[in-house]
C-alpha cells in the first residue's frame, strides 16, 4: 500500500532518572507503577538553542550524518553535513555542539567557525542565495546524549541529540535525516527512518538509515547492542521487538498490543504511521520516543509481564510518533501539546483495550499529582509565559495536568465531538509546528463552540 509522507519541527529532551517525586508514595498499589514510570521520566531539563544578536537562526532542510561509536571506549568521531537556509545576509550562524569537538569544516561561503557555549558559530561570506551547506568534522567522549553500557556491547541515545550529532534543536526546527552508522560486526543497531542499506568490511558494518520526512533533531536516535529479536505485524507495517536480556515469547508478550495501540491512534488522529516499521527496545535506564522507535527501561518488561495492563509507557511512546514527534510544539511554552497529549493519549488507550475503570483510575493518579502540586501553591497556566529552568512541579504540569485537562475536555464535549476534534487537529497540523491557540481554534472549528472560558480557566 502507498504510504503517505509528511513534513516539518522540533524538541530535544532530557528525562533524568535520578530523582522520586515523594507525594506519589501514598497512591494505591494498582496505579503506583504507571505513576513511578512516568514521573521518572519526566525529570526532563531541556537543551535550547541559544542564538545571539550577532547570529541567525537556520532553518534546517536535512542532515547527513556519519558516525563510529568506539563502544569499548565510550568514544564518537564522524561527520555531519548540513543543509539550511539562512536570512539573507546573515553574517553568522550557530548550531548546537554540546561536548562535542569540532576538528575540521568544510563548505563554500564559509569563513570559518568557532566553538563556545555548547554551539559551534560559523562566520559566513556572501552567497547569492539563502541557503547554505556544510560539513562538520567532529569527536567527543558523550557524558550524556549518548549512553554507553560499560557492561556489554551496548549504546543507546537519550534527550541531548546535540551531543552525538551537531545540529539545529530549536523547537520549530525539523529536516529529513540520512545517518551511517559503523558498528563492529557482532552488533547489530536500529536507528531513526528505514535501513536502506549494509555494508560489511575489515570487522565492522555501515548500516544505511534514511529518514525522508521532516521530523524534530530531538526525535533522531539509535540503538546498538546484541539484541534477541521478535516480532509480529500490523497490517503492512513490521513491529520489531527487541532485547538483550528477553526471549522471543517474553517480548512477544510484553508487546502484544502494540498493534491495537497503533490501530487505535490512526483512527483516532485519521493519519497513518509514517513507516514500514516500528521498533521497541527494551535497554538501559531510560525512556524515550525517537522517530520510528522507542527505547523503554529494561527492567519496564518485568511489569508488564506481571501486569499484562500496565502498558503506559508503551502506549505513551508510540502516541508520540503522531503528537510530538510530526505534529510538535512551536516552543517549549506550548509543551504541554506534546507531552500532556501522550500521557492522556496512553489513558484513552486503556479505555479503548481495559474498560472505563482503567481509564479511570489513570485519570485520578494524574489528578492526585496535579492536586498535590496545587496546594504547595505551585499550579500555573499550562500555556508557560518562559521555559527557562523549569521546577520538576512544573514539568509534571504539563504532563499530568495536560492529560487532566484533556479529560475536562472530553467531558465537556462529549466523545463523540471530542475525538472529531482531536482529528481534525492532528489532520489540520500533521507535519507543522502548533501552538496552544491552534488547538483551541480547531476545536471550536469541529464543535461550533466558543471554549474562551474553559481555555482561560484551565491553559492561560
Amino acid at each position: 500500500r502507498k504510504r503517505r509522507r509528511h513534513k516539518k519541527c522540533e524538541l530535544n529532551v532530557s528525562k533524568h532518572l535520578n530523582n522520586f517525586i515523594p507525594s506519589i508514595q501514598h497512591i494505591e498499589m494498582k496505579v503506583e507503577p504507571l505513576l513511578v514510570c512516568l514521573l521518572f521520566i519526566f525529570q526532563n531539563s531541556f537543551g535550547f538553542s541559544c542564538q545571539t544578536q550577532e547570529t541567525s537562526p537556520p532553518d534546517v532542510l536535512a542532515y547527513e550524518v556519519r558516525l563510529e561509536p568506539f563502544l569499548a571506549e565510550a568514544y564518537i568521531e564522524g561527520y555531519v553535513v548540513i543543509k539550511f537556509r539562512i536570512a539573507p545576509g546573515a553574517k553568522e550562524v550557530a548550531f548546537d555542539s554540546g561536548g562535542l569537538t569540532v576538528t575540521k569544516l568544510e563548505g563554500d561561503h564559509v569563513l570559518g567557525f568557532k566553538q563556545k557555549e555548547k554551539q559551534t558559530v560559523l562566520a559566513l561570506a556572501h552567497h547569492d542565495t539563502d541557503i547554505y551547506e556544510v560539513k562538520l568534522f567532529y569527536s567527543g567522549h558523550p557524558d550524556k546524549g549518548l549512553i554507553f553500557l560499560e557492561q556489554s556491547k551496548q549504546a543507546y541515545t537519550v534527550y541531548f541529540t546535540s551531543e552525538w550529532m551537531i545540529g539545529n534543536i530549536a523547537a520549530s526546527d525539523k529536516a529529513t535525516l540520512i545517518l551511517d552508522l559503523i558498528i563492529p560486526e557482532e552488533v547489530s543497531c536500529v536507528a531513526s527512518g528505514a535501513l536502506k542499506s549494509t555494508t560489511a568490511a575489515d570487522g565492522k558494518v555501515k548500516y544505511t538509515w534514511v529518514q525522508d520526512y521532516e521530523t524534530p533533531a530531538y526525535t533522531y536516535g539509535f540503538a546498538i547492542g546484541t539484541f534477541e529479536e521478535a516480532d509480529a505485524y500490523f497490517e503492512d507495517i513490521r513491529l520489531d521487538y527487541r532485547s538483550e536480556d528477553y526471549a522471543v515469547e517474553e517480548m512477544k508478550k510484553i508487546f502484544q498490543y502494540t498493534g491495537d495501540m497503533m490501530s487505535f491512534f490512526q483512527e483516532k488522529s485519521g493519519v497513518e504511521y509514517p513507516q514500514g516499521v516500528y521498533t521497541q527496545v527494551l535497554i538501559g535506564h531510560h525512556y524515550q520516543e525517537m522517530s520510528g522507535f522507542s527505547v523503554l527501561k529494561q527492567s519496564y518488561g518485568d511489569l508488564v509481564l506481571k501486569d499484562s495492563t500496565e502498558t503506559n509507557l508503551i502506549s505513551h511512546e508510540l502516541a508520540h510518533q503522531w503528537w510530538g514527534n510530526r505534529l510538535t510544539c512551536k516552543d517549549w511554552n506550548h509543551f504541554w501539546l506534546n507531552e500532556g497529549f501522550a500521557t492522556f493519549m496512553s489513558a484513552a488507550y486503556n479505555e479503548h483495550r481495559f474498560g472505563a475503570k482503567k481509564y479511570q483510575e489513570n485519570i485520578d493518579a494524574y489528578f492526585r499529582v496535579y492536586s498535590e502540586i496545587k496546594a504547595k501553591g505551585n499550579d500555573k497556566p499550562l500555556v508557560f509565559p518562559d521555559w527557562i529552568n523549569p521546577t520538576r512541579d512544573d514539568r509534571n504540569l504539563v504532563y499530568f495536568k495536560g492529560a487532566y485537562v484533556l479529560h475536562l475536555l472530553k467531558v465537556k464535549l462529549g466523545d463523540e465531538l471530542f475525538w472529531k476534534g482531536i482529528k481534525d487537529y492532528t489532520q489540520t497540523y500533521i507535519g507543522q509546528s502548533v501552538a496552544t491557540q491552534d488547538f483551541q481554534l480547531s476545536l471550536e472549528k469541529t464543535t461550533g463552540q466558543s471554549l474562551d472560558t474553559f481555555f482561560e480557566e484551565w491553559v492561560y
